[in-house]
C-alpha cells in the first residue's frame, strides 16, 4: 500500500496535488473531516477527490482515515503538533480566534437553561460552596473563588488530588454544594467526591467537556464547555465564559446582598487608599 509521501508530485495531475496539498497541510486532523471538506479546501469535485484514494492505494477516504486514526495517539505533544500543523505563517491569531468562537458556538448550542438556573439556585442557597479544580482547571478554581467571595459566598476549595480531599468531604452536609471542573477523563478524586455527596444529600453542578459520561449521570447539575475535539489542542475560552456567566447570574440571584457586598468593598477601598491604593 503506498504512503501518500512516497508518491512523487509529477505523478499527480493539478487537481490531485492540491488534494494532496489540502492532507500535508492538515496532517493528522485529516482524519476527522469529511471529503466535502477535503474537496472545499482543495477547491475541486467530491468526485476528484473520492477517485483520489484509489488512486495513492486505498479503497476509499474511509479506509485511508481509519489507518491514520490507528497511528493516532492522543496526547499533548500531538494535540500541540495537530494544531501547529494546521496553522498559516503569520495567521496564528485569526485562526485561534476562529477555533474559540467555534468553541463558544457549540458550548451554546448545548446550553441547558434548566440546569444553569438550578445551579444558579444552588449555588446562591449552599451554606458553603465547595470547589474542586484539578489539574488545568485550578485557574478556573480561583477565578470563581475570587468572583464569589466578593458576593458573600462561603467558598471552600478541595485539595487537587489525593486522599487530602477526604478533609472536605467530612464537613459536606445537605446544605452544602460542590462545583466540579473535570474535563476529558473521570479522575478517581471525582468519582469519590460525587459518591460522597450523593450520601450526604450535597449538591453537585459539574462543568466538563464530555457531552456524554459516567460523571455526567452522577452529578445533579450537568453545565457543558466545548473546548475543541479530543486530538485538538484544547482551550479554555468556553469554560471561563460559561464561568462568567454563572458569576452574572448569582450576581442577579442574590441582587440585594450582592450590591451590600460590593459596596461595602468599595468604601473599605476608598477608607485605606492612602494607604493601600488600588
Amino acid at each position: 500500500m503506498k504512503r501518500l509521501v512516497e508518491i512523487d508530485d509529477k505523478q499527480l495531475t493539478r487537481k490531485q496535488q492540491q488534494i494532496a496539498d489540502v492532507i500535508k497541510k492538515r496532517g493528522t486532523a485529516i482524519a476527522y473531516m469529511t471529503e466535502q471538506e477535503v474537496a472545499e479546501q482543495a477547491r475541486v469535485s467530491i468526485a476528484t477527490v473520492s477517485r483520489f484514494w484509489m488512486m495513492i492505494g486505498y479503497k476509499n477516504f474511509k479506509a485511508y482515515k481509519n489507518e491514520i486514526k490507528k497511528k493516532i495517539e492522543i496526547t499533548p505533544e500531538n494535540k500541540m503538533k495537530n494544531f501547529v500543523d494546521q496553522v498559516d505563517d503569520g495567521d496564528l491569531f485569526s485562526q485561534l480566534i476562529e477555533q474559540h468562537f467555534k468553541n463558544l458556538v457549540l458550548t451554546n448550542n448545548h446550553f441547558d437553561k434548566r440546569e444553569f438556573n438550578e445551579a444558579l439556585n444552588t449555588i446562591a442557597e449552599a451554606s458553603t460552596l465547595f470547589i474542586h479544580a484539578p489539574a488545568s482547571s485550578e485557574g478556573l478554581g480561583d477565578l470563581l473563588e475570587f468572583r464569589l467571595k466578593r458576593f458573600g459566598i462561603h467558598t471552600e476549595r478541595m485539595a487537587k488530588s489525593g486522599h487530602e480531599i477526604y478533609e472536605s468531604l467530612l464537613h459536606l452536609n445537605a446544605a452544602s454544594a460542590i462545583i466540579i471542573f473535570q474535563f476529558v477523563d473521570l479522575l478517581p478524586e471525582t468519582k469519590v467526591i460525587l459518591d460522597y455527596a450523593q450520601e450526604c444529600s450535597a449538591r453537585t453542578i459539574l462543568i466538563t467537556d464530555r457531552l456524554v459520561s459516567e460523571m455526567g449521570d452522577s452529578a445533579d447539575y450537568t453545565l457543558y464547555a466545548h473546548r475543541g475535539e479530543m486530538w485538538e489542542f484544547h482551550t479554555m475560552v468556553s469554560p471561563v465564559a460559561l464561568l462568567e456567566a454563572l458569576v452574572m447570574g448569582i450576581g442577579m440571584t442574590m441582587k440585594e446582598e450582592s450590591l451590600e457586598k460590593l459596596r461595602k468593598l468599595n468604601e473599605v477601598r476608598k477608607k485605606y487608599k492612602h494607604i493601600v491604593p488600588k
